[in-house]
């Protein structure tokens, strides 16, 4: 999905379909962004204004409002008066700590609507003490302004590392996977012929494995293709019911011996964790019936020795990929630019992953299997075609019938994830020290969602959960499960 040419020195631009698409009576997501600090916010209006001042002149949308005129819709560039976009709650003085308020406060986001006179964005000030922080910020950004990756690239044009305020933070090296390069030899000694015969083979699996999704895509957006009914899976409208916000960390140095262990990658690793505790959640979810409740059977369960056969089910994440050339965080100034390879906007893919249903005695099979997933995705050029696919339903037909195959493609998935790559260096605004921060989408029809970002030597999953569909205290203990017996395996696997 493609934001149109970031040039935005003139007083209105179009929209493109791909950004329209997100902000329709279909499907309107928002990108929130949760800062927890250290210390309290002593002097908010001057944080407020040097915010202001930082940020809005970098990134001219972020002082622009859509407009619908008979051309179709127009980023209008406006007078923003940013105490409309800034909201401080206020609750019952005198409490020891304000876990729950701040959490049903960040919780309620999602059912509040943008106000469209205004630019849409928001900034949500929580100056109460929690057991993690002193005061919170939630960045509520519409997604129609830009993805995570332009988002991110925002902010972090105005924070600073906390241990060298004139240096900019640094970010974990990444790079974009060409397909067609990635030909494993395995004998430098072969003959030229050989060498030709294996990359030839190659071309033909990426052509093979990329015409099996684009059909797949194609299977589910005429509805002939979805998911299992599994328990966790929501219907269409589940994005409208009450959402339950949590999370769990890991160090990072476990999640790379893990992965040196199996050869892959902290992704592979981090999917896999994800992925076993998703297939024992459903397992118990069946066990449980109608006879006792999910955490009696979450209490009582024996995996795998009370386990139920799933050879029969479906399940799949659908997962955001970054579109642009380059991988990571870029420099916001670049990214404006007309032309450039790190364009600003909304350019991610997206992309149906199988989650293995099968009992595994040895944990550190789901990571495996989870690797051999993504290996054979690597191997597929199909989610650039499904892009292209999507981008001329965007132009032709408009952003509502885009919106539509997108709300389709969410809905015949059992869950979403998606992923960031955060600093190596703690942080700060205005001196303020930021202990924690994550982030989420809202407004997805899906009834699990999962966000994961790294900030220094962690990794922070960020779990948005349909109270209705998902017991959030039992999928993240799961998770936790599931990373402790991936590890212990991992050591005495070798």
């Amino acid at each position: 999905m493609d934001l149109e040419s970031s040039n935005y020195a003139l007083e209105s631009e179009p929209v493109s379909p791909g950004s329209q698409s997100l902000s329709t009576s279909v499907m309107s997501l928002a990108i929130n962004i949760i800062m927890e600090f250290e210390e309290p916010i002593a002097d908010f209006n001057r944080t407020k204004t040097r915010l202001a001042d930082a940020i809005l002149p970098k990134n001219p949308l972020l002082s622009c409002i859509l407009e619908d005129e008979k051309g179709g819709m127009m980023w209008k560039k406006t007078k923003v008066n940013v105490d409309d976009h800034i909201f401080i709650p206020k609750f019952p003085p005198g409490l020891e700590c304000y876990d729950s308020l701040v959490n049903d406060y960040v919780c309620n986001l999602h059912l509040k609507p943008f106000n469209y006179s205004i630019p849409l964005w928001e900034l949500h000030v929580v100056n109460y003490k929690t057991n993690r922080s002193k005061a919170t910020f939630i960045i509520r950004v519409h997604h129609a302004i830009g993805d995570g990756i332009s988002l991110m690239s925002t902010l972090f044009s105005f924070v600073t590392r906390a241990d060298n305020p004139t240096l900019p933070p640094t970010f974990p090296q990444t790079k974009k996977v060409n397909v067609l390069k990635e030909v494993k030899l395995q004998d430098t000694h072969n003959s030229l012929i050989l060498k030709k015969i294996q990359r030839l083979w190659y071309m033909v699996l990426v052509l093979w494995y990329t015409m099996l999704d684009v059909i797949h895509c194609l299977l589910t957006l005429m509805g002939w293709m979805e998911d299992s009914k599994l328990p966790m899976r929501g219907p269409p409208g589940v994005e409208l019911l009450p959402t339950s916000i949590s999370h769990i960390e890991f160090p990072l140095q476990d999640l790379k011996q893990i992965k040196t262990r199996i050869g892959g990658t902290v992704n592979d690793v981090i999917s896999g964790i994800i992925f076993c505790g998703v297939q024992r959640y459903v397992q118990i979810s069946l066990l449980a019936g109608g006879e006792q409740s999910l955490e009696d059977a979450y209490e009582k369960r024996s995996i795998p020795k009370h386990s139920i056969t799933m050879k029969n089910k479906r399940a799949t994440a659908l997962t955001m990929i970054n579109m642009r050339t380059l991988a990571g965080l870029e420099n916001l100034e670049e990214m404006m630019k007309p032309n450039t390879q790190i364009r600003w906007g909304n350019h991610y893919g997206m992309l149906r992953v199988p989650i293995p249903l099968k009992n595994m005695k040895n944990p550190l099979d789901f990571v495996k299997m989870t690797k051999c997933i993504f290996d054979r995705q690597k191997m597929s050029l199909g989610v650039f075609a499904i892009a292209k696919i999507m981008g001329y339903i965007g132009r032709f037909r408009g952003a509502k019938a885009l919106a539509k195959c997108a709300y389709k493609t969410s809905t015949s998935s059992t869950m979403m994830i998606s992923n960031m790559i955060g600093p190596k260096e703690k942080i700060a605004i205005d001196g303020n020290v930021v202990k924690r921060f994550s982030f989420y989408v809202s407004g997805g029809p899906t009834a699990l969602a999962v966000f994961v970002l790294s900030y220094m030597d962690t990794i922070t999953i960020q779990v948005l959960a349909q109270k209705d569909y998902i017991n959030i205290d039992i999928i993240l203990n799961l998770f936790r499960e599931a990373f402790e017996e991936i590890k212990e395996a991992s050591i005495h696997d070798l």
